[in-house]
């Protein structure tokens, strides 16, 4: 799944969406406890109060959103010797149970509460929680899979999916309210218990889809910690295998690329080697597949950006990543439209583009002291005062 796809669906999670028409939802209040279930609720959503179902709009809008291996994580289904591993003593795998609720006439109910099984035996929240599940199909178009305009293959299809979000329920601080009701001042009640609906501490999509290609083997988690996997909730409730966040993948990477170079490397290396990446990270949006990088490819872009000895690349992916890897470009790529690259030591640091790697120097002046050499284009300032402009004779 892709972040164009995640955007699509995502705006579609508002009131009247034709394209987005919601069947049912199912919550259930699980005790924090002995895992104790207090109520389940199924309801039809469009005959929900209209302030209901916003609420759960926002809410299931919510885990779809973030950025794709930050806080949105497609993952792959566990399986063993090329069959489902189920993971659980009942023989029935979690993909399994989602995939016959979109494929059952049944409501989504008796299939939910497994999922809430999985989760009260495998994980405990710190507080008590609401599990919900909102049964949905989504249409979209291919018109814009390069088809020319009323193109015969120019079609609207459908995806049935389920969404599920794990919300923290909390005690209402105390408080004095006014009951229009009695026209009296009063302290509310501690019995009304609130469901954040603002901030999922999990959730989870099924099917993965791309283009409008689904891939049942897939399911696109949420987490609620920017760069935090819950890989409890993973494991066991989802049966999927973890994936190293992006901040991970940019480690590793970074790792692969220092035993490679020996610990050291020229900036305008590294500005040719982030850029041949980036143009292969920019045609993403002009193809179904994500670009990835594996040890081939790393090789070609060292090689072609200058870097000796790239036949040391597979022992440095074997080192680092335990054997054959492929980087997803956009986790390994610092950002081409920000200030993106730190350049530091114990007493300064600087941020510049990556494209502009070319301009910087580090140099021995004829003290023999380290100097940090920048090419500028415009005269650079402190604290809004413009510096002076010196000549570098008797020093470099």
């Amino acid at each position: 799944m892709n972040k164009k796809d995640l955007s699509n669906i995502r705006r579609e999670f508002k009131l009247g969406s034709c394209m987005l028409p919601i069947k049912e939802i199912y919550s259930v209040y699980l005790k924090k406890d002995g895992g104790n279930i207090i109520t389940r609720d199924l309801e039809y959503f469009e005959r929900m109060e209209i302030e209901k179902r916003e609420l759960y709009l926002n809410n299931f809008r919510k885990v779809l959103t973030g950025s794709l291996d930050s806080k949105i994580f497609e993952l792959d289904f566990e399986k063993k010797n090329g069959r489902e591993d189920t993971g659980s003593d009942d023989g029935e795998s979690t993909q399994h149970i989602l995939y016959s609720a979109l494929s059952s006439r049944e409501n989504i109910a008796a299939f939910g509460d497994k999922i809430v099984d999985r989760i009260s035996e495998n994980y405990t929240y710190d507080t008590d929680v609401v599990i919900n599940f909102v049964k949905a199909e989504y249409y979209s178009s291919n018109k814009n899979r390069g088809h020319k305009k009323d193109d015969a293959e120019d079609y609207m299809q459908s995806v049935e999916f389920i969404l599920c979000s794990v919300n923290k329920v909390e005690i209402p601080k105390k408080v004095l309210k006014f009951d229009y009701s009695e026209m009296k001042f009063k302290p509310n009640s501690a019995l009304d218990m609130i469901i954040n609906l603002n901030a999922p501490l999990d959730g989870f999509m099924f099917p993965s889809f791309t283009c409008g290609c689904v891939d049942i083997n897939k399911v696109v988690y949420y987490s609620s910690k920017k760069k935090q996997i819950n890989s409890t909730f993973v494991e066991k409730v989802l049966e999927c295998a973890v994936k190293p966040t992006a901040l991970e993948e940019r480690e590793n990477f970074k790792n692969v690329l220092n035993t490679v170079v020996g610990g050291k490397i020229k900036p305008g290396v590294m500005e040719s080697i982030y850029g041949r990446i980036n143009e292969k990270f920019e045609r993403e949006d002009e193809e179904d597949e994500e670009p990835v990088l594996d040890t081939n490819e790393i090789a070609r872009v060292l090689k072609e950006s200058g870097v000796e000895g790239v036949k040391s690349v597979k022992n440095a992916f074997q080192e680092v990543c335990g054997g054959d890897h492929e980087f997803k470009a956009r986790n390994v790529v610092p950002n081409f439209k920000s200030k993106s690259v730190k350049i530091e030591n114990e007493s300064a640091s600087i941020t510049i583009r990556p494209q502009d790697l070319g301009s910087v120097r580090q140099i021995v002046d004829k003290r023999g002291k380290k100097c940090l050499l920048i090419e500028l284009k415009e005269g650079m300032s402190i604290d809004g005062l413009s510096l002076e402009t010196e000549n570098a004779e008797g020093y470099i």
